[in-house]
Formats: C-alpha cells, sequence, structure tokens
C-alpha cells in the first residue's frame, strides 16, 4: 500500500514537473518571438547558469573540468556577435572557480586530500609569497589607480584557489590519468580546429569578426597571410597554448609503452607543432626549442632521447636551409632565428633602453598595470604608458621592479627543482613519463615569458597550476601504487 502510495507521488511529480517545463519553453518561445530575442536568450542562460552552479556545488569535480572546458570558448561569443558585447567572459571561469571551491570545502573527504602536506610544500610558499608581494604592491606610490590592482590580484586569486582544488580533486592515479586524458583531448580540439581554419579557411563569422576592426586586421594579416587563432583569443595566444602542448604531448609519445596511444600522441604532437606554426607567433617556435633542449638535458642518457636530437636537429636545418621562399609559415618560422633583421625586435630593444633608468630608480616598479595598453587603460598619464612590454618578464621588471622580478625567478627556480627531484626520485616509469611532460610543458612556458606574456592565458593558466598541484602529489601516488602492490603481493602468498 505504502509502495503504491509512494510510485503514485513520483508518477504526480513527474507529470508536475514536465508541465512546468512546458510552461517555461512557452513562456521562453513567447518572449524570444513576440517582446525580444535578447530577453529569450537571457533567461536561457540564466537558467543553465543556476545549472551549473547546482552541479559545481554539489559535485565539484565535474564543475572542475567544466572550468576548464568553458575557458576554451571565452572568445567565441564576441566572434560570432562580431563587437564588444561580450568583454566580461573571462570572468565566467574565474566565477566558477569559486564556486568549485566552496564546494571542495563543503566536503569532507576532499578536506582530507588537503592535509596531505599541501601548505608545508615549497611551491605553495612561494606562490603564497609572490601573493603578498602582491598586495605590498597595492601601497606603491607610482601607481595612480587601484583598478587594476585589483583586477590582477583578483585573477591570481583565482589562479590559487584552482591550484588548491586541484590538489584535493586530483586524489589517486584514476584521477591523474584521467586529468593527462583530458589535457590531451583538449590540446587535440584545440590544435585541430586551428588546422581546420589553415586548411579549408575560416568560418564566415570569423571573417566577419576580423574584418570589424581595422587594428584586428593589421595585428592578424601579415603579408596576406592571414595569421590563424583557434579558439584562442588572438594568435598569440594560440601560438603559445599550442607550443607548450605541443612538448606536453611529445614527451608523453615518446615515452609511451603503447602502440596505439604512442601514435596518437604523436598525432597530437604533431597537429599542435602544425597549428602553432599557422599562428605565425615567432615566440612559439622559440618555446618548442626550448621544451626539446630541456628534455634532452633532463634525459639525455635514454637512447630514445638521442634520436629525438638528431630528428631535431635535421628538422631545424631543412627548415632554416632548403631553399623554400615563397611559404609565409616557413618565413616566420625562420624569422625565430634571425632576430636582428626582425623589424619588431629592434623595437622591442629601444622600448627596453627607453625604461632602463625608470626600472634602475624603482626597486618596486611602477605600480601593476601601468604599462603598455593595460597601462593606459588603468593609469592614464604614466611613465611606463610609453613602453610596451612585449615580454613577461620585462613587464614584471617594470611593474613590480628587480624584487618582484628576482621573487618570480625564485619561484620559477623552485618549481623546476622539486619537478626534476621527484622525476629522479620517482621509479614507476608512468608517472616518471608524466612528470617529463610536465616539467617540457612548464619549462617552453617559462621560456616563452622572454618575449611575450606567456603564463596567464586561458587555459593555460589553468594547465599550469594544475600541472604544479599534481607534481606535487606524485609522491603520494607512487606510495599509492607501492602499497597496492603490496597488498597484492601479500594476498598471492596466502
Amino acid at each position: 500500500m505504502g509502495k503504491g502510495i509512494s510510485g503514485t507521488r513520483k508518477t504526480v511529480y513527474g507529470i508536475l514537473g514536465l508541465v512546468l517545463l512546458l510552461i517555461i519553453s512557452i513562456f521562453i518561445s513567447y518572449v524570444t518571438v513576440l517582446v525580444d530575442v535578447k530577453i529569450g536568450v537571457g533567461i536561457v542562460v540564466a537558467l543553465f547558469g543556476i545549472f551549473v552552479l547546482f552541479v559545481c556545488l554539489t559535485y565539484p569535480i565535474v564543475g572542475y573540468y567544466s572550468v576548464i572546458f568553458i575557458s576554451l570558448f571565452l572568445a567565441m561569443p564576441d566572434r560570432l556577435i562580431a563587437n564588444n558585447s561580450f568583454m566580461f567572459t573571462g570572468l565566467i571561469p574565474e566565477f566558477l572557480t569559486y564556486v568549485v571551491l566552496l564546494g571542495v570545502l563543503t566536503k569532507k573527504k576532499y578536506q582530507l586530500e588537503l592535509k596531505k602536506g599541501f601548505w608545508n610544500q615549497s611551491i605553495t610558499f612561494w606562490i603564497i609569497v609572490l601573493m603578498g608581494y602582491y598586495i605590498l604592491e597595492l601601497f606603491n606610490p607610482n601607481m595612480f589607480g587601484k583598478l587594476g590592482w585589483f583586477n590582477f590580484f583578483r585573477k591570481q586569486g583565482s589562479f590559487f584557489a584552482f591550484f588548491y582544488m586541484t590538489y584535493a580533486l586530483i586524489d589517486s592515479r584514476k584521477a591523474l590519468n584521467f586529468f593527462v586524458n583530458f589535457w590531451i583531448g583538449v590540446s587535440f580540439l584545440e590544435a585541430i580546429y586551428a588546422c581546420k581554419q589553415q586548411w579549408f579557411g575560416l568560418f564566415n563569422f570569423e571573417y566577419r569578426w576580423l574584418y570589424a576592426s581595422k587594428i584586428r586586421m593589421d595585428l592578424y594579416i601579415n603579408w596576406g597571410y592571414v595569421r590563424k587563432f583557434g579558439l584562442q583569443s588572438d594568435p598569440d595566444a594560440a601560438g603559445m597554448l599550442y607550443a607548450a602542448c605541443t612538448m606536453f604531448a611529445l614527451v608523453l609519445a615518446l615515452r609511451c609503452q603503447s602502440r596505439i596511444r604512442r601514435y596518437f600522441l604523436y598525432l597530437v604532437a604533431i597537429l599542435n607543432l602544425l597549428a602553432s606554426s599557422y599562428t605565425g607567433t615567432r615566440t612559439s617556435t622559440m618555446m618548442v626549442a626550448a621544451g626539446i633542449l630541456f628534455y634532452v638535458v633532463l634525459t639525455l642518457y635514454e637512447k630514445r632521447t638521442k634520436i629525438l636530437m638528431v630528428t631535431s636537429i635535421l628538422t631545424f636545418v631543412f627548415i632554416m636551409f632548403v631553399p623554400i621562399y615563397s611559404n609565409p609559415v616557413i618565413n616566420r618560422v625562420r624569422s625565430t632565428f634571425n632576430p636582428g633583421k626582425d623589424p619588431s625586435n629592434i623595437v622591442r630593444e629601444m622600448s627596453r633602453n627607453f625604461a632602463r633608468s625608470y626600472i634602475r630608480s624603482h626597486p618596486i616598479g611602477g605600480g601593476i598595470f601601468t604599462c603598455g595598453d593595460l597601462g593606459i587603460m588603468y593609469n592614464p598619464g604614466h611613465f611606463l604608458n610609453q613602453v610596451m612590454p612585449d615580454s613577461g618578464y620585462f613587464q614584471v621588471l617594470m611593474e613590480q621592479g628587480f624584487i618582484g622580478l628576482i621573487m618570480l625567478l625564485a619561484f620559477y627556480f623552485v618549481v623546476l627543482r622539486t619537478g626534476i627531484r621527484y622525476f629522479y626520485r620517482t621509479k614507476d616509469p608512468e608517472l616518471k613519463s608524466i612528470l617529463a611532460a610536465t616539467l617540457a610543458y612548464l619549462f617552453s612556458i617559462m621560456a616563452g615569458q622572454f618575449s611575450q606574456m606567456a603564463f596567464y592565458f586561458y587555459p593555460s593558466v589553468l594547465f599550469i597550476y594544475a600541472a604544479l598541484a599534481f607534481m606535487l602529489k606524485m609522491k603520494y601516488f607512487g606510495a599509492e601504487e607501492d602499497e597496492n602492490k603490496g597488498v597484492t603481493l601479500q594476498k598471492e602468498t596466502k
């Protein structure tokens, strides 16, 4: 009898739910057709947002991967509409990050995971030190406004939250392997989209967006060649992401035991390498070269590394000296290794010389977001407005002074030292391969900082902080594997 009543209630609730859904659908259709399309779209977006918030709070791991996936498409709404109506899409992954963080903080099992030495790790310590220095920059007397500092610090806070979440959520070998596969899948999707743009042309909405701005056309079209941008905000951000993902996939492929998986990883690496060349970003070429050199030094004792070194040298010689002069992609890659002949490099050197005396007399810099275009936006009239940074390190040097730059380089040193130490101590071949790929990815980003602001683009920055987090968890994954092997051996003995 009770079961019958319960079943009847479920049926009634199901019918009421369908009726409510039908009423909402009719209302949205009515508003869209007879009132205003924007209102209808707004209602759909709001309902979807409520659903996403519920999922992020209830299932933090789903929200975590949603943050990464959504960050792929931040530039798409603006291109579909071909105006600046969606200037604040970058706030979406940041907002979702804090929602997921709230979900993590309310789950006991994730809090237990964070007790595994999160706060006493050297990488965590240096991130907190840098955050502390950014707080001190708020009181920099050379900075005119505080809004730029607030936006910068807000972003840094969301990155630290993502780092914190990753440490909690990547709690097993299975979770780590899923993240790596997800990373590879995202890299494949990004690269194949850029290759499609090169091989089959841009979509019509992308052409409309490109030609809607004279400034954009001048930046994206060089000598008649349209620099490809994939799903990213611009060719530079796309090229640096593809270059770093090339190194990640290439190292995994070199060390992979499964033949089918190895072939797929090589395919992903090649597609990312092609995509990075199609963006016309010279920095991406330098990043790949630096990443390969780092990996060669890291594993010079291995036979496969020597094969990679010979193959890379032959490829470099072929690109540089084979008489192909009509291909704009090849010519752009060649110009990476002839910086003295590049007009843009000469302009960069002039800018650096111009700002040199200011840098010497300001040990804590001119303040956050005071140089270049961002300086004009947040601190108009500042001396550093006249200088375009064109380098992540140079931007830090100008805005945070040599004290800030020294602290940043110390952080990079600690990251590489930690990763290299774990790499040589780890005996597990799978973990060793992931560590090597992670280190190559991070080092290529660090190398890219010499000529671009390579550290803060979505989704690349999320992968960076995720890599830092599970780099710290490697010793626990290794211990977990040893424990499982011990249990298995004990059972077999019995």
